[in-house]
């Protein structure tokens, strides 16, 4: 794998954190203080469509959020499975890390089994021992 592919496959496998946190940024800064302050101008009577409007972008931010990390647990997944340099009892181990810690193990998979380079397997040195008969 080329280093600009693994550049840009260790930006995709930290989008999902970053988007996680924008996410959680547009909830407190955004949603929430238009709930409130729909919630105080019409009291228990707050129009369907007002908060709609409001609900619809959230949601939409969260099933593209969804829609991209399920992408990358299918890759890293289909990855770590082909990966030659991974042992098959640790391939077990990694999707079990993707499955149940999936955004931060994308991270640590990226950083240990994706960016280092291969290490080329160097020929032993020859002997220069000499025979004496």
């Amino acid at each position: 794998m080329t280093r600009s592919k693994k550049i840009f496959l260790g930006v995709l496998s930290v989008m999902p954190i970053l988007l996680t946190i924008g996410l959680l940024i547009y909830l407190f800064t955004g949603f929430l203080p238009q709930m409130i302050t729909l919630d105080q101008q019409y009291g228990n009577d707050v129009p369907p469509m007002a908060v709609l409007s409001h609900v619809f972008g959230f949601v939409l931010y969260a099933i593209i959020l969804s829609l991209f990390h399920l992408g990358l647990l299918i890759y890293f997944i289909i990855h770590a499975i082909n990966n030659n340099r991974v042992k098959s009892d640790e391939r077990i181990i990694w999707i079990l890390v993707f499955i149940f810690v999936s955004t931060i193990g994308f991270v640590v998979y990226w950083a240990i089994r994706i960016w280092p380079d291969e290490k080329k397997e160097e020929a032993l040195p020859s002997s220069n021992f000499v025979r004496m008969d």
